[in-house]
């Protein structure tokens, strides 16, 4: 039972990872379908965003220890990717979100 439990955790994906990728995929068919580039939005390339969302996904779990509020940002994570990959998530999914924003603060 222990040894289930603990492979099923070593084999769970970080959500956060699973939604930088998620949101790379989206922003950049935007980009493209707006004529821009990674330069453009402020990236050296995709990989360069992918890094600033692992950052951003770091910092966010280092408030959220500070703040006592654990398992915030994962919850993010979660919702933010079940937006950007729905079957009718646009652009518009993407831009609206404010990043800077923490979960726990209305």
């Amino acid at each position: 039972m222990i040894l289930a439990f603990l492979l099923a955790c070593a084999t769970s994906e970080d959500p956060c990872t699973t939604l930088c990728m998620d949101a790379a995929d989206l922003y950049g068919g935007c980009l493209t379908s707006w004529g821009a580039s990674w330069e453009a939005a402020g990236y050296a390339d995709e990989a360069d965003f992918l890094d600033a969302c692992a950052t951003w996904a770091w910092e966010g779990r280092q408030l959220e220890a500070e703040a006592g509020e654990p398992g915030a940002t994962d919850a993010v994570c979660r919702s933010r990717d079940e937006a950007f990959t729905a079957e009718d998530a646009t652009c518009d999914d993407f831009t609206a979100v404010d990043w800077s924003a923490v979960p726990w603060r209305p």
